[in-house]
């Protein structure tokens, strides 16, 4: 029964002393209250931007602190293969030509249960909460970022964790890729206008 159980008091202890606790006090014969976050820091996710659960401090200084990722300078893709990062730079400009002018196709399943895809890349998705444009505006979104707004991305080798969101984590740009997508000469294009407007009219000959 559970209650019959021992209940450690006191400072949540290290997995190895909490291993050391059960071995002598025989399997299964204590529970830990580990609510308590007691010796536990949290750290900040540099990749998404949010808190990590508490973790026991000497593990989050001696091994979160010092993991190193790649990450997309555009975005927080981040990954421990370079390539990766790399393969997810070219696949925002697939996905933009695959899907940016697709339409989610209806089509009858198995036991007559209608299904929608992407006609662009054939990814199957509900209609509820407007999934399919949320999901071509996603890939919008992501081209506009990585192809329209920037004319070149880095690939940085950097911290996955800090301290706080206000502590800076040295980085190095390991690569960078060519991205801008060219965009129409404004001057050009209005001189051209100016000649079409300038240019003189034919004059039609009266017929006698």
């Amino acid at each position: 029964m559970v209650s019959n159980l021992q209940e450690y008091q006191g400072q949540a202890p290290s997995s190895k002393e909490r291993q050391r606790i059960v071995n002598e006090s025989g399997r299964d014969a204590v529970m830990f209250d580990l609510n308590t976050e007691a010796g536990k820091i949290r750290l900040w996710d540099l990749s998404d931007g949010t808190w990590t659960a508490p973790l026991e401090k000497d593990v989050a200084m001696n091994h979160y602190l010092k993991k190193m990722v790649y990450k997309c300078s555009a975005c927080n893709k981040c990954s421990v293969d370079q390539n990766e990062v790399k393969r997810h730079i070219a696949q925002v400009k697939t996905a933009y030509e695959r899907c940016s002018d697709a339409e989610l196709m209806s089509t009858i399943g198995e036991f007559n249960i209608p299904s929608h895809t992407c006609s662009g890349c054939g990814t199957p998705m509900s209609m509820r909460k407007n999934q399919g444009k949320q999901h071509i505006d996603k890939i919008r979104e992501q081209y506009q970022v990585h192809y329209i707004d920037l004319n070149e991305i880095d690939i940085l080798l950097t911290h996955k964790y800090a301290l706080s969101p206000s502590v800076l984590m040295p980085q190095q740009v390991v690569e960078t890729i060519q991205t801008g997508v060219a965009k129409p000469d404004v001057q050009q294009a209005s001189r051209n206008a100016d000649e079409v407007i300038r240019k003189p009219r034919k004059r039609k000959r009266r017929r006698r």
